[in-house]
């Protein structure tokens, strides 16, 4: 029983990490499965798998390592040159993921609460900034306690969507795919997109992953609760999927008119009195994910609470700040499926992790670098 209580633990702790600000505004999963249509439900299938694979190869991965940043088992499985593309790549992510949060910020604030985008766009900015300046990393921990909420919140809005569905699926699939049309075209088809929000979601999330791993002491505890964490974003992006599909005529009454922020819609229509919570959850969520993105980026090139990383957080905010004029949907809808592409580096570190784990004890090598780490 206790194991299997470590392994809920393990399992619904990888799947915060993935679980975030990009579902909570039902963009995300538009855009990667609901957009191809009914194909898009066999795409999420195919992702729920590879996330169980994928979780339970990296917690498996970060538990062998003890790991305690994600360095550590990038470099010794993929060497000096792939390991410093991934590192660098991993960086990349993160600074992009965060301009994302400041542009998302901006158009919540416009669909929600009819402010111009830039304001918007601008609070986010500057309550990063000060978190980033008054040193209250600790809210982040916070915050992350809102993600059960989040999931709770979501379920009310599939609920909703499903149940004032009007028209079957087979019906609606030609308007869904339609609108998707109108999305940016980086994603061939359902099966790429499917394998692309994996590598791209595993590259946002490995740090976080490994060392949620390697403070698991039971191997098997380890690996299951990473395949367990994979089974439970599958389902999410599921429930999330079939909500938008059913209500797509309410998220894009033509098809041009897809809203920004698709769930927040939904509960505006069937659930208002609950819209107000959801945005405000969503809002904390895109707080959070920009705060940590941010914190890892800076934090990365000098040392944090100097007058240095001041500068430092200044320049980068208002630089973020500028490029979140691109637009929420524009720069997911390309920054995302690029990192997707090269992620697939990552994903073959994390499979070939095991094997060269295992040269590296037949070696008698492994366990001076652990304890070295």
């Amino acid at each position: 029983m206790k194991k299997l209580l470590e392994i809920l633990i393990v399992g619904f702790a990888y799947a915060s990490v993935v679980v975030g600000a990009g579902n909570a505004s039902g963009m995300e999963p538009f855009f990667y499965y609901t957009s191809f249509g009914l194909d898009g439900t066999t795409g999420v299938l195919l992702a729920t798998v590879l996330y169980g694979i994928v979780g339970y190869f990296v917690t498996g991965l970060g538990q062998r390592l003890q790991s305690k940043n994600y360095k550590e088992a990038v470099y010794l499985v993929g060497g000096k040159k792939v390991g410093k593309f991934v590192d660098v790549l991993i960086i990349i992510m993160m600074l992009g993921t965060g301009i994302i949060m400041l542009s998302g910020s901006g158009a919540l604030f416009q669909q929600q609460y009819n402010m111009p985008y830039w304001q918007g766009s601008l609070i986010m900015t500057l309550l990063v900034i000060g978190t980033l300046m008054l040193r209250l990393r600790k809210i982040i921990l916070v915050i992350g306690m809102i993600t059960p909420i989040l999931i709770g919140l979501l379920s009310i809005m599939i609920y909703q969507g499903l149940s004032n569905q009007t028209e079957t699926f087979a019906e609606l699939n030609d308007y869904v795919i339609a609108v998707g049309k109108t999305l940016p075209d980086t994603l061939p088809n359902w099966w790429m997109a499917a394998i692309n929000h994996v590598t791209m979601m595993t590259v946002a999330g490995v740090g976080m992953s490994l060392v949620i791993g390697g403070e698991e002491k039971d191997p098997k505890v380890a690996r299951l609760g990473g395949a367990l964490g994979g089974l439970i974003i599958g389902g999410v992006l599921a429930m999330g999927h079939f909500a938008l599909f059913a209500q797509i005529k309410t998220i894009a009454p033509t098809v041009e008119t897809l809203a920004q922020m698709p769930s927040l819609q939904i509960m505006n229509t069937y659930a208002p009195h609950l819209s107000s919570a959801l945005s405000m959850v969503a809002l904390a969520m895109i707080y959070s994910t920009a705060v940590s993105m941010f914190y890892v980026f800076i934090s990365r090139y000098v040392a944090m609470e100097t007058q240095k990383s001041r500068i430092f957080i200044l320049v980068t905010l208002i630089i973020g700040y500028g490029i979140s004029f691109v637009g929420f949907i524009q720069l997911m809808g390309y920054f995302y499926p690029i990192a997707g592409y090269v992620g697939i580096v990552l994903i073959a570190i994390i499979f070939y992790g095991p094997s060269k784990i295992k040269k590296l004890e037949n070696e008698g090598a492994l366990e001076k670098i652990v304890m070295a780490n």
